[in-house]
Formats: structure tokens, C-alpha cells, sequence
């Protein structure tokens, strides 16, 4: 199910950076205007073309954060995957306002994915590609963000 969720949202991304031949890249993720959300956590994966894809995150938010950003990390071989950002907030702190005005505000929240390489360049995307999706249950909106290295 995850891997057929995982295509799914591959066909539909758009976001795309040139690593120019650099073998290792480092990653960065800032949520900004909250709009009455509690940020929770960002994480990310790296999906690989050979078909090899981890279940575990290489990065997530750090526990003393309390923004769901992602400090800019060390370096990394990225053999030209895929970036995977899951990013969750809650909406328990406004879970009295309509579900309409809720995803409304979602919408509005300003994501800041940078890829930096290893020769300083960098590249700063600001769109996800999956949501505002809503758990019910758990009072949480998550968003999908893909960005294919080439």
C-alpha cells in the first residue's frame, strides 16, 4: 500500500533539482505562519531508483524543536533519489472552528524545503505536492513534499 501510495504521488510531483554532478547534498525544512497550528514534526526520506527504499527516516525534526523544522543537515550521498518530506501539525489548539476553515488555513502555511550541494549552491522550493490531509482521529494534518535528484 505504501509503495502504491508512493507512486501514486510520484506522477504527480513537479519539483526538481540538479545535484550538477555533486555526489553528496545536505537538506533543509522551515514552517512558517502557523495560523493557530501546533507543528509536530517533519520527516524525511531518501527513496532510491534501485528499489531500495528505507521505512526509516534519514532526518526528523529534532525533539527540542517545537517548529517541525529541519536544521540544515550534514552532508549526504543521495545517488540521485527521490526526497521525501512528511511534515505534521495539529489542529487541537483550533479543532472548534469548522473543518472547511481548518484545511483553509492549512492551506496558508509557508514551507521552505533548500537543497544545498557540495559546491555551495542552493535551491529553495516552497510547494508541497500531497495536502492538507486530515487524520481525523488524531486531530493532524500532514503534507507530502517529493523532490526528484538529478
Amino acid at each position: 500500500m505504501v509503495i502504491l501510495f508512493r507512486k501514486l504521488i510520484i506522477e504527480i510531483m513537479s519539483k526538481e533539482y540538479n545535484t550538477k554532478n555533486c555526489d553528496e547534498i545536505r537538506v533543509s525544512f522551515e514552517l512558517s505562519n502557523n495560523q493557530g497550528f501546533i507543528p509536530l514534526y517533519t520527516r524525511v526520506f531518501l527513496d532510491l531508483q534501485n528499489g531500495v527504499n528505507p521505512q526509516k527516516p534519514m532526518f526528523i525534526t529534532p525533539m527540542h524543536l517545537t517548529d517541525a523544522s529541519i536544521p540544515l543537515t550534514p552532508l549526504f550521498v543521495h545517488n540521485k533519489g527521490l526526497l521525501y518530506f512528511e511534515t505534521y501539525i495539529s489542529y487541537k489548539a483550533i479543532n472548534t472552528l469548522p473543518k472547511d476553515d481548518i484545511i483553509a488555513r492549512a492551506k496558508k502555511l509557508i514551507f521552505k524545503y533548500k537543497i544545498e550541494d557540495c559546491n555551495g549552491e542552493s535551491q529553495e522550493f516552497t510547494t508541497y505536492d500531497l495536502g492538507p490531509v486530515d487524520i481525523k482521529s488524531k486531530e493532524l494534518i500532514y503534507f507530502i513534499s517529493l523532490i526528484d535528484l538529478l
